[in-house]
C-alpha cells in the first residue's frame, strides 16, 4: 500500500488534510481580527457592499421583499441589483447575522473554498501529489490579487467559484450550476473572464482535447447547454439585471477614463513577487488594484513548472501570461492603451488591475507543476507560510459597531426629513473630511444613507443606475453654485443639502452644522404636488431649462419599499398630479376616487419623474412595484431547479439499477 493508502485508511485523505490545512491558514489570518472585537471595514466594504447586503436583510428579516430601493438615487430597482449577491446562497449569513459577524463568515468560507476547490482540482483532475497540489492551491487562496478582495465581497465570491469550472469542464449539469452559482455572486466580468482563462488553461496544458474540430465543437457545445442551463437557474436576477442594464447609464459603454483609472505601471511589476520589494512604502489597501503578489517561493515554483514544459506547452501559457501583462498596464503604454480603445467588450469593464485574476488558474496550474519536482515538497509548505504572512493586516480593522452606529446626521436626518430627501454636495464629495473613523462613516458617503432608510437624491458607487435618474442627480450637481442648485431642488423631492460650507444668502435657510452644514429648502417641500391644468399640459417631459412653478403638495405616504400612495384632499381642483418617484418600468398605478378604481397611465415629467392627469378631489393614486421580469425569472428560476433536481434523481435511479445488475 502506498504512502497515499496508509493516509486513508488512518481515517484522513489528502483532501480533507488539505481542508484543515487551509482552515488552519486563514484563521491565522482572520481569528486575531475577530477576537479582538474588531471588523474588516476599508473601502467599499463599508461604503458599497454593507448597504448592498444590510438593506434587504432587514426587508426579508421583516417579511418584505426586497424589490425596490427608494433610498439611493431617487429610487431604483433592488431585484434587479447584481453586485449584492441577493439570490446567492453564499449570502445567507447576511439574513441570520449582524453585519459584521456574517462577514466574517462570508470571507472566510469563500477564502478557504477557493483554495480547496483549486487543491481538488490540482489533486484529483491534473493528477498532482498533495504536496504540490497543495501549494498550488496556496498561491491561489494566498496570493496577494485575492488577499485584496477583501472589501470587494462579490468578487472575493466569483473568483473563489473559478476552480468549480475547472473541475466541471466536462460535466454540464454541475457547469451549469456552477455557472449560476458564479453569475449570483455578483460580478459578471469576472465570471465571463474567468472562463476564458479557464478554457485558455486547459488548452495551454493540453487537458482539454481540442486537437481537432469534432472535439473542439463537443467542448463548445457542452458549455453552450450549460450556459443555457446557468442562465435559466440565475433568471430570477437574469431577466430584472437585463433590463435595468438596457436603461442604465452605462448600457452604451464606460467612458474610456473610467475603465482605465487603477493599471499598473512597469515599475508595480514587482508587486508580483512580494510587498517588500517595491520601493517606498506599499499599502495593500489602499493600492489595492496592485497587489498581485505571488511569492518568492510561488514564483520559483511558477519559473520551474514553466521551464519543464515542451516548448509548444510553454508558448501557450506564455502567450496567455502575456496577454494578461498587455491588460494590466492599462494606458502606460501604447499597445496596452489600443487594446483597451479597441478591443470588442473590454469598454464594459473597469480598472485594468482587476484582470490580474485572468492569470491565476495557470499560474497556479504552473506552480503545482513546479512544486512537484523531487524535494520540492517543503517549498509547497513554505509558499503557503510566506503568503499567509504577507496577508496578515492587509486590511484595516475596526469596532464592528461601526457598522451598526448611524451618527448625529443619521438620526437629524430621520427626525427633520419628513419623507423628503437630503442631497450630499458635490463640493461635500469632494472635501472627504472626517476626525476619525467614526465620523468618517456617519457622513454619509456612497450608499451608506439606506440601512438607515433615509432617502437621498444623489450617491455614488453604485454602478448600473437609470439613466433617468442619474441625469436628474447630476444634472442638479451641474449647476453653478448652490444658490442655482436650491431652485430645483423642491421637484426632486430634496429637503436638506449637506455642504462643507454655509449655503449662501436667500438661497437656503441655514440650520446649523451637523458634522456638514444643513441648508433647508424654504417653504413647502413634498414628493408629489398638484398642479393646474395648464401648468401640468407644459411640465416637460424632459430636464427643466429653468425650474417649473409647482402648485400645493399633496399627502404622500410610504406604505413600505415598493409601495406608496398619494392623495389629494375634498375640494381639490382637477389637474395634474407630478409625482416626484421615478417612471421605471413595473410600476403600477391605480387612481381611486368615489366612482371607483382604475388604471392611471404615468406620463414622463421632469427627465425622471412623472405626471397623472387626475379630476377634482378626494382621490388616491396607489403605486405598486411588480415587474413582471422578476416574476417571469422566479417563475423560470424555479421550472429549472425542479429539473434539475429531477434529472439527477433519475441519474440516481439508473446509477441503482446498474448496480443492481451487477
Amino acid at each position: 500500500m502506498n504512502q497515499e493508502g496508509r493516509v486513508r485508511t488512518a481515517g484522513f485523505s489528502p483532501e480533507g488534510a488539505a481542508a484543515a490545512i487551509f482552515a488552519v491558514l486563514f484563521a491565522i489570518l482572520f481569528f486575531p481580527v475577530w477576537l479582538r472585537g474588531l471588523s474588516f471595514f476599508w473601502g467599499d466594504l463599508t461604503y458599497i457592499h454593507h448597504p448592498w447586503r444590510a438593506l434587504p436583510a432587514q426587508l426579508i428579516q421583516s417579511g418584505r421583499a426586497p424589490l425596490w430601493n427608494p433610498y439611493l438615487y431617487f429610487g431604483m430597482p433592488m431585484a434587479a441589483q447584481m453586485q449584492g449577491s441577493l439570490y446567492y446562497p453564499g449570502t445567507v449569513p447576511f439574513f441570520l447575522f449582524g453585519f459584521s459577524t456574517a462577514t466574517a463568515v462570508f470571507q472566510a468560507a469563500h477564502y478557504w473554498l477557493a483554495a480547496w476547490l483549486m487543491f481538488l482540482w490540482l489533486k484529483r483532475s491534473a493528477g498532482f501529489s498533495g504536496a504540490a497540489s497543495l501549494g498550488g492551491a496556496a498561491l491561489f487562496g494566498l496570493c496577494g490579487f485575492m488577499s485584496s478582495r477583501l472589501p470587494f465581497l462579490n468578487h472575493l465570491a466569483t473568483l473563489s467559484l473559478l476552480p468549480a469550472l475547472l473541475i466541471f469542464f466536462r460535466r454540464p449539469a454541475l457547469l451549469g450550476l456552477t455557472l449560476a452559482m458564479a453569475f449570483l455572486c455578483g460580478y459578471p466580468p469576472f465570471l465571463i473572464g474567468g472562463a476564458a482563462a479557464v478554457w485558455a488553461t486547459l488548452a495551454a496544458a493540453g487537458h482539454a482535447d481540442f486537437s481537432s474540430k469534432q472535439a473542439l465543437a463537443a467542448g463548445l457545445a457542452r458549455w453552450a447547454g450549460a450556459a443555457l442551463l446557468a442562465m435559466a437557474l440565475s433568471a430570477c436576477l437574469l431577466l430584472p439585471a437585463a433590463e435595468l442594464t438596457a436603461l442604465c447609464r452605462r448600457a452604451s459603454g464606460i467612458a474610456l477614463e473610467e475603465v482605465l483609472e487603477f493599471g499598473f505601471r512597469p515599475g508595480d511589476l514587482f508587486q508580483w513577487i512580494a510587498p517588500w520589494l517595491v520601493s517606498g512604502k506599499f499599502d495593500p489597501a489602499v493600492e489595492w488594484w496592485k497587489a498581485a503578489y505571488l511569492g518568492v517561493a510561488g514564483l520559483t515554483a511558477v519559473g520551474a513548472g514553466l521551464a519543464g514544459l515542451p516548448r509548444r506547452r510553454a508558448l501557450g501559457f506564455g502567450v496567455l501570461l502575456a496577454a494578461t501583462l498587455l491588460l494590466i498596464l492599462g494606458n502606460s503604454n501604447p499597445l496596452s492603451l489600443a487594446a483597451w480603445t479597441d478591443l470588442p467588450g473590454l469598454r464594459m469593464v473597469r480598472y485594468p488591475g482587476n484582470m490580474a485574476y485572468l492569470a491565476l488558474p495557470a499560474l497556479a496550474l504552473l506552480a503545482a507543476r513546479g512544486f512537484s519536482r523531487k524535494g520540492w515538497g517543503i517549498l509547497a509548505l513554505a509558499a503557503a507560510a510566506e503568503l499567509t504572512v504577507y496577508g496578515l493586516g492587509t486590511s484595516p480593522a475596526a469596532p464592528r459597531e461601526l457598522f451598526t452606529s448611524g451618527g448625529p446626521l443619521v438620526r437629524r436626518l430621520q427626525s427633520d426629513l419628513g419623507g423628503a430627501r437630503y442631497l450630499l454636495s458635490p463640493l461635500a464629495l469632494e472635501t472627504h473630511q472626517g476626525s476619525n473613523l467614526l465620523d468618517w462613516k456617519h457622513r454619509l458617503y456612497g450608499l451608506t444613507n439606506a440601512p438607515f432608510r433615509i432617502a437621498a437624491g444623489g450617491n455614488f458607487g453604485e454602478p448600473l443606475v437609470p439613466r433617468t435618474t442619474y441625469d436628474a442627480m447630476d444634472f442638479i450637481y451641474r449647476q453653478p453654485g448652490a444658490a442655482k442648485a436650491a431652485r430645483h431642488l423642491s421637484w426632486a423631492g430634496i429637503r436638506f443639502l449637506l455642504s462643507p460650507k454655509p449655503p449662501p444668502e436667500g438661497a437656503l435657510i441655514h440650520e446649523g452644522s451637523v458634522l456638514w452644514e444643513v441648508g433647508r429648502v424654504p417653504g413647502e417641500v413634498s414628493l408629489a404636488y398638484l398642479l393646474t391644468p395648464e401648468a401640468g399640459e407644459s411640465l416637460p417631459a424632459g430636464l427643466p431649462e429653468a425650474a417649473p412653478r409647482l402648485g400645493p403638495g399633496l399627502g404622500f405616504e410610504r406604505t413600505r419599499e415598493d409601495r406608496f400612495e398619494v392623495r389629494a384632499p375634498a375640494g381639490a381642483a382637477p389637474g395634474w398630479a407630478y409625482v416626484a418617484e421615478p417612471r421605471y418600468p413595473g410600476w403600477r398605478t391605480f387612481l381611486e376616487t368615489s366612482a371607483g378604481v382604475s388604471e392611471a397611465e404615468s406620463l414622463p415629467a421632469l427627465g425622471a419623474f412623472q405626471r397623472f392627469q387626475v379630476p377634482g378631489g378626494p382621490w388616491r393614486l396607489i403605486f405598486r412595484y411588480e415587474p413582471p421580469t422578476f416574476r417571469w425569472g422566479a417563475a423560470l428560476t424555479a421550472g429549472a431547479l425542479l429539473g434539475l433536481a429531477l434529472y439527477w434523481y433519475n441519474c440516481g435511479r439508473n446509477r441503482s439499477r446498474l448496480q443492481d445488475a451487477q
